[in-house]
């Protein structure tokens, strides 16, 4: 997985090469800045397969940092019926991983990452 962080605090992560995104998103939690994580591939979705368990027990082992500095993981999609339809699964994902995780639709982007950075964050219960 790659993460790309020119567009802070929009912190965009893809399934491409190389694979940067424990360096990357160790960084962001030493900066103590908050960010919101954006992707554009579903979960599920080919890729990065030897990332996916080293990725799943990172998230675990930090997740009490990123309840502070992320402040939401967002899928990007093209379309508002899928956004909505999908929210219903990827919601017990949220305290799961200590942040929201939701479906967007990328017309409604700038507002949710408004909304969820200045919204407080919520020190999770480890």
């Amino acid at each position: 997985m790659h993460i790309a962080i020119q567009e802070f605090p929009r912190i965009w992560i893809s399934n491409a090469s190389p694979s940067n995104w424990k360096q990357e998103l160790e960084a962001l939690l030493d900066q103590g800045k908050r960010f919101v994580l954006l992707t554009r591939e579903l979960p599920g979705q080919d890729g990065a397969d030897n990332d996916k368990e080293e990725f799943s027990q990172w998230l675990k082992d930090h997740r009490s940092r990123l309840s502070i500095y992320c402040a939401a993981s967002l899928v990007v999609v093209s379309n508002s019926l899928i956004a909505f339809s999908l929210n219903a699964f990827v919601a017990p994902l949220s305290e799961k991983f200590g942040f929201p995780v939701r479906v967007v639709h990328e017309d409604d982007l700038d507002a949710q990452i408004t909304a969820f950075l200045a919204a407080s964050p919520e020190v999770a219960n480890s």
